[in-house]
C-alpha cells in the first residue's frame, strides 16, 4: 500500500515513465512478459536485416494477438517499416506523426522516451532532433547507468548521419567532444567506432587530409572483419558520397 504521491517520487527518481510502469504492471503473467520481449527482439532483429517480410509477419501476428497495448506494439512497428523506406518511396505522415506526437507527450527526457526517439529520428526535421538531443546529453552525459549511455551514443551517432548527409557541420564538434566524454566500454565499441568514423570524415571536410580518410577505411575493414559487413557497407557507401 502506497500513496499516488510517494510512488510518483520513487518512479521519478528511478527514471521510470508513469506509463511505462502502469504498462508493465498490466502485463498478466510471465509467458505475455516473454512474448513481448521476443516480440521486440525478433522486430529489431527483422530491421537491422532489412527483413520488411519478417516485420509484416510480425505485424500480423500481433493484430491477431491479445496482448495488452496492442495499438501501441503496431504504432512502433508501423515505425520500423517507415525506417525501411527507401527516398523512392512514399511516407506515412500519419504513422509518422502519431510517433512524434508519442515522443513529445512524454513530458521529460526518461529512458523510455531517449529510446523511443532514438529509433525514430529520421521523422524529425533536423533543428528538432538538435534540440531534442542537446537536452538528453544535459540530463544523461553524467549518468552512471550503462543503458542510458549506450542509448546517448546511439543519438550522437544518428545525429551526426544525419548532420553529415545535410552537409551541416555546426554541430559534429560539440556531439564528438560530448560523446568522448562517455566511458569506454566493450558494449559501446561499435557506437563509438563509427563516432570516430565521422569524426575522421568530418576533419577531412575541413582538412582534406587523406589520413582521415584511410582511418574511416580501416574502421570500415574492421566492421567487416567482425561479421557487421552489412554496416561496413553502408559506411563505405557514405563515405564515398562525401569525399
Amino acid at each position: 500500500r502506497i500513496t499516488v504521491e510517494d510512488l510518483v517520487k520513487i518512479l521519478e527518481h528511478n527514471d521510470i515513465a508513469m506509463w511505462t510502469f502502469f504498462r508493465r504492471l498490466s502485463l498478466k503473467g510471465d509467458f505475455q512478459h516473454e512474448y513481448i520481449i521476443k516480440l521486440e527482439n525478433d522486430v529489431l532483429d527483422a530491421y537491422y536485416h532489412s527483413n520488411k517480410n519478417r516485420i509484416e509477419e510480425i505485424r500480423q501476428e500481433v493484430e491477431k494477438s491479445t496482448v495488452p497495448n496492442k495499438d501501441e506494439y503496431l504504432l512502433l512497428i508501423d515505425g520500423w517499416l517507415e525506417n525501411l523506406k527507401t527516398e523512392d518511396e512514399e511516407p506515412n505522415l500519419e504513422v509518422r506523426k502519431a510517433l512524434k506526437d508519442k515522443i513529445f507527450n512524454i513530458p521529460d527526457i526518461t529512458k523510455e522516451k531517449l529510446n523511443l526517439f532514438c529509433n525514430f529520428m529520421e521523422f524529425y526535421d533536423l533543428e528538432s532532433n538538435v534540440m531534442i538531443t542537446k537536452n538528453a546529453i544535459d540530463k544523461f552525459i553524467d549518468s552512471n547507468d550503462t543503458e542510458s549511455q549506450e542509448v546517448l551514443l546511439a543519438i550522437i551517432d544518428n545525429l551526426l548521419y544525419l548532420s553529415i548527409k545535410e552537409n551541416n557541420y555546426n554541430y559534429v564538434d560539440y556531439l564528438i567532444s560530448n560523446a568522448e566524454k562517455l566511458p569506454i566500454k566493450p558494449q559501446f565499441y561499435f557506437y563509438q567506432s563509427v563516432i570516430s568514423f565521422y569524426k575522421h570524415l568530418a576533419n577531412y571536410h575541413f582538412n582534406s587530409n587523406q589520413d582521415d580518410v584511410n582511418a574511416c577505411q580501416s574502421i570500415i575493414k574492421s566492421m567487416e572483419l567482425t561479421g557487421m559487413q552489412s554496416y561496413g557497407t553502408e559506411l563505405e557507401e557514405f563515405l564515398k558520397d562525401h569525399i
